[in-house]
């Protein structure tokens, strides 16, 4: 009952909201007296208070309920098992969330306490990039993915030769659908988007869940989450993307996701930040995720700062939707197998992490800890667990051990030789330092 009640105070359309100067000093000064209550941890406090001073309540906010559930499980009311709960901060207040976590970790699951061990030292190593400390990080973050891998073959993992599972047992993250969605609004907040999109002289196309509505059942899907539209990333000027989208009433740029990849030993090692993605809210609620996607050799691939789908190549051509017609991709039926598998059949508790069986594993940080994770999820589903061991073997995250069977690589991400080649570079790339790919 306390749940449902706090959702109606503050709905999802509230929290990405734009808001008043009255409000934001109100609200954050109410956010950094709840913060520092709960965390004791005056950087914390100010860092939720500065987000929501800046208008980023959806931000503060989520930060805010994380610590909040994370002092009191019984209040968990996150809708994602993995959402990165650290992003934007810095590396003093990574350690200050991590000395809270470790100070009430004993009060929730160990699988998950490592996990967002795995989360907060990827993040440090992020940030500690191009300084005498990313090595330190890096072996904090190497011990913490070990100590979840072991947790994972130890306790998650049926034996290899056990029969095989019943149906996959689902995190409480997994919901059919997002208080806020309706077909109806869906499909304004479309029309509105290609509006300005095509208007400004850009490609977008419907993919994913926008996509298998249209080819499904010819309209969106009435358990959807958001809108999903695609553009080329070579065919766009992501500068007058990034204005366009920060600038354009009636939505509002809630934020510009990129993923990190890492190559090469802490000594000499080449990072590089690929922009992929930019989530909107149009003003009647409905969010829409914009995904960059980038040719390489045989494949198109996008994703998120934690995830990557690839998907055959594909040429785009007009589908009707929603009163309009859209671009598509032209091979739909065999993209949506690619990504979804058997997409024929409704599923309401679609999980991106788990089900979607065209996600790939990239050399960063981000995605060794949630690869980890992941693993540590797939407690009833042995197929798909080893699958995944084999794809982290493949990526060099982990390497055969005698007595456990599997360990973390002792080195992660130094043999950059495959993998730059695999990369389509987006951006100026030197050692020791950051391409920026916007």
């Amino acid at each position: 009952m306390l749940k449902s009640l706090i959702r109606r105070i503050l709905p999802r359309s509230y929290v990405t909201d734009r808001h008043g100067a009255v409000s934001r000093r109100i609200v954050s000064w109410c956010a950094f007296c709840a913060t520092l209550a709960i965390t004791m941890a005056p950087c914390l406090a100010r860092e939720v208070s500065r987000r929501i001073r800046a208008d980023d309540y959806h931000i503060g906010l989520a930060r805010l309920a994380w610590y909040v559930r994370r002092r009191f499980p019984r209040m968990d009311m996150s809708l994602d098992p993995l959402y990165l709960f650290c992003s934007g901060m810095s590396l003093a207040e990574l350690e200050a969330m991590r000395d809270f976590l470790l100070r009430y970790g004993g009060r929730i699951k160990a699988e998950v306490l490592l996990g967002e061990l795995c989360f907060l030292s990827a993040s440090a190593a992020l940030q500690a990039f191009g300084t005498p400390d990313y090595a330190l990080h890096m072996g904090r973050l190497s011990a913490d993915a070990d100590r979840l891998l072991d947790h994972a073959l130890r306790h998650a993992l049926p034996a290899a030769d056990a029969s095989p599972a019943g149906p996959p047992q689902r995190d409480p993250g997994a919901v059919s659908s997002r208080a806020g969605f309706s077909p109806l609004g869906a499909e304004a907040a479309l029309r509105d988007a290609l509006e300005l999109l095509e208007g400004a002289g850009f490609r977008p196309f419907i993919l994913s869940g926008t996509l298998l509505g249209a080819v499904r059942e010819g309209r969106m899907l009435a358990h959807d989450y958001d809108i999903d539209l695609g553009l080329f990333a070579e065919e766009a000027d992501l500068a007058q993307l990034e204005r366009l989208l920060c600038h354009s009433p009636p939505f509002r740029c809630l934020r510009a996701e990129s993923q990190t990849l890492i190559l090469g030993s802490p000594e000499g090692a080449i990072r590089c930040d690929i922009p992929v993605l930019y989530k909107l809210r149009h003003a009647g609620g409905i969010v829409i995720d914009i995904f960059l996607h980038y040719r390489e050799r045989d494949c198109i691939w996008h994703g998120t700062t934690l995830y990557r789908w690839v998907n055959s190549p594909f040429t785009l051509a007009p589908r009707d939707l929603a009163g309009v017609r859209p671009l598509a991709p032209a091979t739909a039926e065999q993209n949506l197998t690619e990504n979804y598998g058997d997409w024929r059949k409704p599923k309401l508790s679609f999980d991106c992490a788990l089900d979607t069986p065209n996600l790939v594993l990239h050399a960063g940080p981000m995605a060794l800890a949630v690869s980890v994770r992941r693993l540590a999820m797939l407690h009833s589903r042995p197929q798909d667990a080893a699958r995944l061991l084999e794809q982290m073997a493949e990526a060099g995250f982990v390497q055969p051990d005698p007595l456990r069977g599997w360990r973390i690589s002792e080195t992660i991400f130094d043999d950059p030789g495959d993998a730059a080649d695999e990369e389509a570079p987006v951006g100026p790339v030197r050692a020791g330092g950051t391409r920026d790919g916007t």
